[in-house]
């Protein structure tokens, strides 16, 4: 617990330690909150440790007395260990250095590409739709039915006597659904999917490609209010309720308009990414071999 709890805290600690060797140059009515050797937690410096974790995780630590002690205690604890670390100079073994060094590379790499291409202009509404009637195979979207189905499992080297069972099994079965049962309570009696069974056997809406052929061909052959005849599959026999169908559609530029959008500004920053490689492989000299 100890090791995990380190973990999981650490990283965002010492990616913005600039030395466990030298005390900050903080100013005076700057409150320090903990100390290591020369190494000072300021309050200034846990808040913007906080400002790089995940949000959720910002408001626990601002607004819970005891969760912000424990991250101090936590600073406290990987702090102690990597100044013995250095003390014992691990940090100046070839492998530990290579990954401080790599680890120093992502955090200045991450930081000058949010620089540079965080100031580019957001992507316009007008690309955004001069990219969908463009584009306007992409948003096409095929036949969909929303089914339920009961699952009776049988292996693929299932002996003679579990294949009748199940044959029989999803007999039973077809002739309750014909004397007025309910399909989702009997699938959720008898379905061995257990990732349906609790919903009625309700998989949502698919389309073609999305489920084994067997099961897709009976399913998009079978009207809706419908219960299809009883199909084998490499999974087992399914009796299969069709819902709904959809007809083929072109999704609204309002439902994609979002999908459209990140694609095009991821767009921009690879070009943005190019364009700096390329002024910096002008200021700088590269050589491969």
């Amino acid at each position: 617990m100890f090791t995990t709890k380190i973990l999981l805290i650490g990283t965002f600690f010492l990616l913005s330690a600039p030395s466990l060797l030298m005390a900050e140059n903080l100013p005076k009515t700057d409150e320090v909150l903990a100390q290591v050797g020369d190494n000072r937690l300021t309050s200034a410096r846990l808040d913007m440790m906080i400002d790089l974790m995940p949000p959720q995780l910002q408001v626990m630590l601002r607004s819970n007395d005891q969760m912000r002690k424990e991250l101090i205690n936590r600073w406290v604890d990987i702090n102690l260990i990597a100044q013995e670390a250095v003390a014992t100079r691990i940090d100046q073994e070839p492998l530990v250095r290579l990954k401080i060094d790599e680890m120093k590379n992502r955090v200045l790499v991450e930081a000058l590409i949010n620089q540079r291409l965080g100031t580019q202009p957001p992507v316009a509404k007008e690309e955004v739709a001069s990219y969908y009637e463009n584009h306007s195979s992409e948003f096409e979207q095929g036949e969909q039915v929303q089914a339920q189905h009961i699952l009776i499992r049988l292996a693929a080297d299932a002996g003679a006597a579990d294949k009748e069972k199940a044959r029989k099994t999803i007999g039973m079965l077809q002739d309750k659904l014909k004397n007025g049962e309910s399909f989702a309570t009997l699938a959720e009696q008898f379905s061995e999917d257990p990732g349906s069974k609790n919903k009625g056997g309700n998989l949502g809406y698919f389309s073609r490609g999305q489920m084994v052929k067997e099961f897709e061909d009976a399913a998009f052959a079978t009207e809706p209010g419908k219960t299809s005849p009883p199909v084998q599959t490499t999974f087992g026999w399914h009796l299969i309720h069709v819902l709904d169908r959809k007809a083929p559609q072109k999704l609204p530029l309002a439902q994609v308009s979002k999908e459209i959008e990140a694609r095009l500004k991821a767009e921009h920053n690879e070009k943005a990414l190019k364009k700096l490689l390329d002024e910096l492989k002008g200021k700088y000299p590269v050589t491969v071999k």
